[in-house]
């Protein structure tokens, strides 16, 4: 028996616009990339437009997602975590397995700004204690 998982990724119009573009294009470049990731398959469009009668117009949003046979889960959230995406608060991503019934959010990481950390201004006269750990044992 196979383990399959199944994911939706959800994320905002912005992520669809160039950096001088203010319509969405066809294209998301982090869902490009993750795309690529995936090595059997891809994360579909699940929103279409809906023109039965008494339908609506379906969702209006950015909703992708797809079933995968082993598939490494961690990897996959790593994968979606790493991307460089513009407005990371209106990122979501849902998992399932096969066991449970319903979906999961995943509380995805978001990375800390970089800061350049300050020049100290005097150099303290006692050794870091893994310094002088390493130097009692001989190494």
């Amino acid at each position: 028996m196979s383990w399959v998982w199944n994911v939706m990724l959800s994320f905002s119009d912005e992520e669809r616009c160039g950096d001088s573009d203010d319509e969405p294009t066809d294209s998301c470049e982090p869902l490009d990339r993750i795309n690529s990731w995936i090595e059997d398959g891809k994360l579909v469009d699940l929103t279409k437009p809906t023109y039965a009668k008494n339908a609506g117009y379906g969702l209006d949003a950015n909703l992708y997602g797809g079933g995968f046979n082993h598939f490494d889960i961690e990897d996959f959230i790593n994968v979606v975590e790493s991307q460089p995406w513009k407005e990371r608060q209106h990122l979501q991503l849902w998992i399932k397995g096969e066991e449970p019934e319903s979906f999961t959010l995943v509380k995805l990481s978001r990375p800390q700004p970089t800061r350049k950390m300050p020049t100290p201004v005097f150099k303290p006269k006692t050794k870091p204690r893994a310094q002088a750990k390493r130097k009692r044992r001989g190494f």
